[in-house]
C-alpha cells in the first residue's frame, strides 16, 4: 500500500477518533506523523479504507489493534531525574511531608504515576523514597504507573535501560540505584522495583485503580498537553476526588490547572509549583490561591504543612503570640522603609531598561521571592538573564511565568527563543505554538519590544512556521509521533 498524506477530511476523521479513543489531540503539524503510522497499521491489518480501519479499532472486536495504534501514537521520551527543580521538591519537601503524615496516621503510602511511559518517572519516585527510608526507616509504600501504551509497559516492567535516559539520570545515580549488565544496559535494582506496580490504563476511558481519597501524590506530568479542555478538566476532577486532603498533584511545567480548576492551591516549592487538595472551609468558600490551607475544624495542629514542610517563607503563617503587659520600650530611630514587591519590580524594569542587567535580575528575584505569584517579576528576571548569558536560569524563570500566566505570550516567545538557542527544539517548538496561541490577544504595550515595527499577524507567522520547522524531524523514539520536549510527553 503507498503512503500519502491524509487529506484534510480524513485527517480531521482520524484526530477525532483519537480523541474519541484516548482523549488524544493532535494538530494539522502531526498530519504527516499520524499518516505514516495509520497506514502501516492498515497495511498489517489488512484494510484498505480509513473508514473501515477506524470502524474496527472502535469497535469491541478491533481491541488489539486499537492498543497497536494507541502505541504508535504515543511518545515515550523521557529519562530518569527528569525536571530537577520538582525532583528537589519531592525529595526535600513533599515526599517527607507524606511520609510524616502517614506514619503519623498509619495509613499506606499511596502515589500514582499517571502516564508513566516507559517507567523511568515511577522508578525516580521510589529511588526518593529508598533515599528517605534510609534517613527514617521503612513504610508500606506503594507506586502504581499506568500508560495506555502496552509496549512502553513492557519496557517499564522489564526495568532495563540505557542510551540517553540513563546518561541524562542525575550524579551517581546510576551506580547507586542500576545494576550493571554484561551487555553494557542497566536494570533497576530490586528494592527500587519492589515498590512499583505498572497497569495498563487508558486516562479516558477507563476506571482508575484507586477508591475517593485513597491517594497520597499524583504525578501526571506533560499527558494534558495533549488533551482538550473538557478532557482534561474532566480527568482533574477525577485525581482531586482520589487524593486524600493535604495531597499533591505536580504537573509538568508547560502544564498548569489556569481555567480548568479552581479546586486545588498553587505552592512555590523551591524552584517548582505544586498543587495540594486542601479543606474548603464549611462556610463554602474557596481558599485563596498560594495561600496556606485553613484546617479541619478538630485538626490538633493547625497549618502543619506550611509550618513545617514547604519552605516559603512569605507563606508561612505567623505565631501570635499571648499578649502580656511590657514596659514601653525606649524610644529608637525609625527605622527606613522596607521596598514593597512592587516597588522592587519597578526599580527591576527601570533597571532592565538601562541595561543594568545584574541589578535587574537580583530585584526581580527579591520581588518574586517576596510574592511568588508575580508573574512580571520572573519576566524581568528571565530576560536579564538571558541578557547576561544564563540560559538555564533564563529558563527557569520563565517557565514560572508561563506556568504562572499561559496567556503571557512575550514569556512564552522569550522562552522559545531561550530553548532553540540551548539546543531543546521540542521544547522550543511548544513554546513557538503557545506564543503564536496567545500573541493576538496580548497587549500593544506589551508587545512593543517584541514587534519592532512589525505586525502582530507577521510575529504570529513566524512563531508558527518556527514551531512546525522545529517539529518536523523529532528523534526516533519507543513509539511514535507527537514532539519530543524537554519533560517528554506520554500518555
Amino acid at each position: 500500500m503507498t503512503t500519502h498524506a491524509l487529506s484534510d477530511p480524513e485527517y480531521v476523521v482520524v484526530t477525532e477518533s483519537l480523541v474519541r479513543m484516548a482523549g488524544l489531540v493532535f494538530d494539522v503539524s502531526r498530519r504527516g506523523a499520524i499518516s505514516a503510522i495509520l497506514h502501516e497499521r492498515m497495511s498489517k491489518s489488512g484494510h484498505t479504507s480509513t473508514g473501515s480501519y477506524l470502524a474496527h479499532v472502535e469497535s469491541a472486536q478491533g481491541a488489539e489493534e486499537r492498543q497497536r495504534l494507541l502505541d504508535a501514537v504515543t511518545i515515550q521520551e523521557t529519562h530518569f531525574f527528569r525536571n530537577l527543580p520538582q525532583i528537589d521538591a519531592l525529595r526535600r519537601d513533599v515526599l517527607p511531608d507524606l511520609l510524616r503524615r502517614s506514619r503519623r496516621t498509619g495509613r499506606q503510602l499511596t502515589i500514582w504515576s499517571a502516564g508513566c511511559s516507559t517507567g523511568e518517572e515511577p522508578y525516580t519516585l521510589a529511588m526518593l523514597l529508598v533515599q528517605l527510608f534510609e534517613e527514617t526507616g521503612p513504610f508500606p509504600v506503594r507506586i502504581i504507573g499506568t500508560d495506555v501504551s502496552a509496549a512502553a509497559l513492557d519496557v517499564a516492567r522489564a526495568g532495563v535501560y540505557s542510551g540517553r535516559t540513563i546518561q541524562l539520570a542525575e550524579p551517581g545515580a546510576v551506580e547507586r540505584w542500576f545494576d550493571a549488565r554484561s551487555d553494557g544496559s542497566y536494570s533497576v535494582a530490586q528494592p527500587v522495583r519492589d515498590l512499583v506496580e505498572f497497569r495498563l490504563q487508558n486516562l479516558v476511558t477507563d476506571e482508575p485503580p484507586f477508591d475517593t481519597g485513597e491517594v497520597d501524590l499524583v504525578v501526571c506530568r506533560n499527558v494534558t498537553i495533549y488533551f482538550g479542555r473538557e478532557t482534561t478538566a474532566r480527568l482533574v476532577r477525577g485525581f482531586h476526588r482520589l487524593l486524600t486532603v493535604g495531597g499533591y498533584l505536580l504537573l509538568g511545567h508547560a502544564e498548569t490547572l489556569w481555567q480548568i480548576s479552581g479546586d486545588f492551591s498553587l505552592l512555590p516549592v523551591g524552584e517548582a509549583f505544586v498543587y495540594r487538595k486542601d479543606v474548603v472551609p464549611q462556610n463554602g468558600r474557596r481558599l485563596s490561591v498560594g495561600l496556606p490551607a485553613a484546617p479541619p475544624p478538630a485538626a490538633p495542629q493547625p497549618r502543619r504543612v506550611m509550618r513545617d514542610v514547604l519552605r516559603v517563607p512569605s507563606l508561612r503563617p505567623r505565631r501570635v503570640p499571648t499578649p502580656t503587659p511590657t514596659p514601653a520600650p525606649p524610644a529608637r530611630p525609625v527605622a527606613p522603609p522596607v521596598a514593597s514587591p512592587l516597588q522592587d519590580l519597578t526599580k527591576a524594569r527601570d533597571a532592565l531598561n538601562a541595561g543594568s542587567y545584574a541589578e535587574a535580575a537580583s530585584l526581580a528575584e527579591r520581588a518574586t521571592a517576596a510574592h511568588p505569584l508575580l508573574v512580571e517579576g520572573y519576566i524581568i528576571e528571565g530576560r536579564a538573564l538571558s541578557n547576561q548569558g544564563d540560559d538555564d536560569g533564563a529558563i527557569a524563570a520563565l517557565r514560572k511565568a508561563v506556568f504562572l500566566d499561559p496567556t503571557a505570550a512575550h514569556a512564552h516567545f522569550l522562552l522559545a527563543t531561550t530553548l532553540a538557542r540551548v539546543g531543546d527544539p521540542g521544547g522550543a517548538a511548544l513554546s513557538f505554538a503557545s506564543a503564536a496561541e496567545t500573541l493576538p490577544q496580548a497587549s500593544s504595550e506589551t508587545l512593543s519590544e517584541l514587534l519592532d515595527g512589525r505586525a502582530v499577524s507577521d510575529l504570529v507567522d513566524l512563531c508558527r512556521q518556527l514551531a512546525v520547522s522545529l517539529q518536523s524531524d523529532p528523534e526516533p523514539v519507543v513509539g511514535a509521533s507527537a514532539a519530543s520536549h524537554d519533560d517528554g510527553r506520554r500518555r
